[in-house]
């Protein structure tokens, strides 16, 4: 099933970490096998000032009525099991709606271009919608993935906006479906890095993503960065910011909101471009690992990205 919240923007600014010796480098990196949840994260190897040790257990939230409450601790009983993803069977018929990510107005006149494995895996290819009635709305084919790949990515272009890419999409073979994807404009990728006091660097990257648990709710108290390594902590660089849970959620500052809020938003600014980084998420499972100051990574995937790129994903509790 697809995640259909609305991907609402926002950032957050803090101060960074210190630096550290090659030795204590490399034996922090020895430490950081994602099987053995780690302790807290490394100072020798974080830049980005987002990427901070929580101080409180990851904990599930729920909006209703324009309201968020926190229902309790986060649940990640799925973490680590077998992926409940089925194989492609053959091609899937996807319909729904290019909307602006800040707005939810429909995107007219919009390329989308489905890939398997990387953005130059094209399966699939169609324009939105430039009439005013139906602004935005698209049909399209998805073609059969290649084994061992189970999940779509799409790559978004339209006048006024950054090339966008989304991440980590799951249609059950055999049925058609319906999503909408979300692109971002040239004026939110210059606002979001403004409201933090930040300037927009066109030649890196932006991330902008959101993490549910097992149970699809939102997650507070974790963080999110970029690593070098997948399943483990080799900080990218970037600065990760989180959001302000409002009914905008408009970005804010580290000394405001230093982990992830109530909405699990966030968002990597000045991220440098390239083939390997992987956005991931760490925190607390249980008020145990808390005391016990032992970390997990719950989420990742990669994301690849070129200067000026914008590229969003709902991060979902990490599978086998």
């Amino acid at each position: 099933m697809s995640t259909k919240a609305p991907l609402v923007i926002g950032l957050l600014l803090g101060a960074c970490s210190g630096g550290g010796d090659d030795a204590t480098d490399a034996a922090a990196i020895d430490a950081l096998a994602i099987d053995a949840p780690v302790d807290a994260i490394p100072d020798a190897l974080v830049m980005n000032p987002g990427l901070v040790t929580p101080t409180a257990v990851t904990k599930a939230n729920v909006r209703s009525g324009g309201v968020w409450s926190e229902v309790g601790d986060a649940d990640w009983s799925c973490l680590g099991t077998p992926s409940t993803d089925q194989p492609s069977t053959g091609t899937i018929a996807l319909g729904g709606r290019v909307v602006d990510s800040q707005t939810g107005n429909g995107v007219g006149d919009a390329t989308i271009t489905a890939w398997s494995t990387d953005p130059s895996a094209s399966v699939g290819s169609t324009t939105t919608s430039g009439a005013a009635a139906t602004r935005g709305e698209y049909a399209m084919t998805l073609g059969m993935l290649p084994s061992g790949t189970r999940r779509y990515g799409f790559t978004l272009a339209a006048d006024g906006y950054v090339r966008s890419h989304v991440l980590g999409k799951y249609y059950p073979p055999g049925n058609a479906a319906s999503d909408d994807l979300h692109v971002v404009s040239e004026a939110t990728a210059t606002a979001l890095p403004a409201f933090v006091g930040v300037e927009r660097d066109v030649t890196k990257a932006m991330y902008i993503g959101m993490m549910l648990d097992c149970q699809g709710r939102h997650v507070s108290n974790a963080v999110a960065g970029l690593s070098l390594v997948p399943t483990t902590l080799v900080d990218a660089g970037g600065k990760t910011f989180y959001f302000s849970a409002g009914s905008t959620s408009l970005p804010v500052r580290h000394n405001i909101e230093p982990v992830m809020n109530v909405d699990g938003l966030f968002t990597v600014l000045d991220a440098s471009p390239g083939a390997g980084p992987h956005v991931q998420v760490w925190g607390f499972r249980t008020q145990a690992d808390l005391i016990a100051g032992t970390l997990t990574l719950l989420a990742e995937i990669a994301a690849p990205a070129q200067p000026n790129d914008a590229i969003t994903v709902t991060l979902h509790p990490r599978r086998s």
